[in-house]
């Protein structure tokens, strides 16, 4: 299966606040497993749905929110309050690079972003780089079944296939949330950058 771009044509999509319903915030928040200082890359942030919400859940850390759509960016910069501000810095990559230093991210967050780039070894190395030993890259993606939200099951990894691009990375898995058990229509995965 090759990777399909995000055509940010679809941004009112990332939007919708049925994403919320299946997706909250707190869980999303709980996986990360924060302490309130760290500093999370949310990786393919798109329009901020859950770049701000993590903010507010690190009142003495910071959320760096990375995408390659400028016009997805905008749309977050809109939301971002004073306070947010402080705490969201935006970053727009280029030919999948963040311009960031080596080990800079205590967590890598992934939301429904795998599906496409699970077969572009620098967006995926880029990811790594990014996150420090012992740190955490939470990856939730849409589940290899019929669901009434998200693109068709035919566009999504299986969990198998999720779990063996992570263990490709040299990521060590401490846990796998199958669609509809923690989460009703996506996949979980937690894995560590070994120290």
């Amino acid at each position: 299966m090759m990777a399909e771009k995000f055509d940010p044509g679809n941004a009112h999509k990332l939007e919708d606040p049925q994403r919320l319903v299946e997706l909250p915030p707190a869980t999303v928040v709980d996986l990360l497993q924060l302490e309130g200082a760290e500093t999370v890359v949310d990786y393919g942030a798109g329009t901020g749905m859950y770049s701000v919400p993590l903010a507010r859940a690190l009142p003495h850390g910071h959320v760096v929110a990375v995408d390659a759509y400028a016009e997805l960016l905008q749309r977050l910069q809109a939301k971002l309050d004073d306070a947010l501000r402080a705490r969201v810095q935006v970053v727009h990559t280029e030919a999948d690079r963040v311009p960031l230093a080596d080990g800079a991210a205590d967590r890598v967050l992934l939301i429904t972003v795998l599906h496409h780039i699970h077969d572009e070894p620098q967006a995926l190395n880029e990811v790594v780089r990014l996150l420090r030993p012992g740190g955490l890259l939470v990856c939730i993606d849409f589940g290899h079944m019929d669901r009434p939200v998200g693109p068709p099951k035919d566009h999504v990894l299986t969990t198998a296939a999720a779990r063996a691009v992570l263990a490709g990375l040299g990521l060590r898995e401490l846990a796998v949330h199958e669609p509809g058990t923690l989460l009703r229509y996506h996949l979980a995965i937690v894995s560590e950058k070994p120290a």
